[in-house]
């Protein structure tokens, strides 16, 4: 019997045994050729007519096919859980994510009267870039921009993601206001740093972003949809403001 089943199983068997209960386990047990094969060990108690055990009859089963199987559904759930919080174009996580994040971050800010922060940011005249490069090329520019920005994420808590299209969002847990705009200053450099050419642009002949920045230190009164609806109405004021910049509560 593998060493890791040996001691449970051994335990569990005899201890259900003794008690007279039918029972079965499962357990890895060594072959002749060194090998270790998965067995299902089933016990059936006989009783007399009195009631007492009488006797027990075993069954061994090789369920190792049975357990390669299992162990692949279970490989095979573990990936498609994954790929549902993993945006599948840019590999980043996805809008699912940021929302579970984003709850949770929330919530231990509040308790911890402790600031959060949320930058949003959008890549400026991206349908332009689709219209003179094609979807294919703007694929690969947000796949370029998502592992980019993904480095402004640099504390263990630091979440980034892209919140959809060619809109991305980060949230720093306990980050200040200045903090915070010293990462979104980070992340417009990193993107200029690119020198992603963008010829259809109208404020540059390379690629930019425009942000919006926002800080809460959360009360019972605030709610995340409505931070999180002000950030984006400063994103869209940097838009409107003329694009490649950045727009704060300050």
């Amino acid at each position: 019997m593998h060493p890791e089943e040996k001691s449970w199983v051994v335990d569990y068997c005899v201890s259900q045994s003794k008690a007279g209960t039918d029972h079965e386990a499962d357990y890895r047990a060594l072959t002749k050729d060194g090998d270790y094969v998965w067995i299902r060990d089933v016990v059936h108690v006989i009783r007399n007519a009195q009631g007492e055990v009488e006797s027990l009859v075993g069954f061994m089963f090789d369920i190792s096919e049975r357990k390669k199987t299992e162990e692949n559904l279970i490989t095979l759930q573990k990936k498609l859980e994954e790929f549902s919080f993993k945006d599948s174009l840019t590999g980043v996580a996805n809008r699912r994510m940021f929302d579970s994040i984003m709850e949770v971050e929330w919530v231990n800010a509040r308790r911890n009267n402790q600031p959060l922060s949320l930058i949003m940011l959008d890549i400026d005249y991206f349908k332009q870039y689709n219209d003179e490069y094609g979807h294919i090329q703007g694929d690969e520019c947000l796949k370029r921009v998502g592992r980019v920005l993904s480095l402004s994420a640099s504390r263990a808590r630091d979440f980034f993601a892209r919140f959809g299209g060619e809109e991305f969002v980060l949230v720093l847990p306990e980050t200040d206001e200045l903090s915070a705009k010293k990462i979104a200053e980070r992340c417009r450099n990193l993107i200029f740093k690119e020198q992603i050419p963008h010829e259809k642009s109208q404020i540059s002949h390379v690629l930019t972003i425009s942000l919006g920045v926002g800080t809460i230190t959360p009360s019972h009164k605030d709610e995340a949809i409505s931070f999180i609806e002000m950030v984006d109405k400063r994103l869209y004021q940097a838009k409107q403001k003329g694009r490649n910049c950045i727009i704060t509560g300050s």
